[in-house]
């Protein structure tokens, strides 16, 4: 009965030693599937914390943490960009048609010159607040790879959405709806 006893106890040990290894591998796996999968996007994924950024609005630095106490969406992009340029008509009509605030971050370190957005400013209508990354902090912070990105960032602070390449009212509308907001 001892013998029995004793090797039980060896079985369970052992079992759980397997699945608490198994457990670690499969960890492991995920963690190297999601870098995998940033790698090939770029960018960070949804349930990510976003990164707090200091921007300039209007030459004063802000924090974007200083700005998702609500559901938000940032657009990064650039003038010389066309698929940027194309969508700045949709992030217009999305601003407009909800209470949902848009804040496009122009990557102003990918720039020739910051005359050369406050031109393009001056001919392009643009309804939603533009920051400016001077210090070039959101190309590393958010790996950007493509230009236009646009996230959806929760008042807790997490990128709750994703899109990368131009984005339509439509889409936007979708992604929103998608996490009940």
């Amino acid at each position: 009965m001892k013998k029995y006893v004793f090797y039980l106890v060896i079985a369970v040990v052992l079992s759980g030693i397997a699945y608490t290894s198994y457990n670690a591998y499969q960890t492991k796996q995920d963690q190297q599937q999601i870098q995998a999968k940033q790698q090939a996007e770029g960018g960070l994924e949804t349930g990510m914390k976003a990164p707090d950024l200091e921007i300039e609005q209007d030459g004063q630095p802000i924090r974007l943490s200083d700005l998702t106490d609500q559901l938000i969406v940032i657009n990064f992009w650039a003038t010389w960009c066309p698929p940027c340029r194309q969508e700045i008509p949709e992030l217009n009509a999305f601003s407009e048609s909800t209470s949902i605030p848009v804040y496009g971050i122009n990557v102003t370190t990918s720039e020739r010159r910051l005359t050369d957005v406050e031109e393009f400013l001056k001919k392009t209508p643009v309804d939603y607040p533009v920051l400016y990354d001077t210090k070039g902090q959101s190309e590393k912070a958010y790996r950007l790879l493509a230009m236009p990105a646009t996230y959806l960032i929760d008042e807790t602070g997490t990128i709750v959405g994703k899109h990368v390449g131009p984005v339509t009212e439509k889409m936007l509308k979708e992604m929103v709806q998608k996490i009940g907001g």
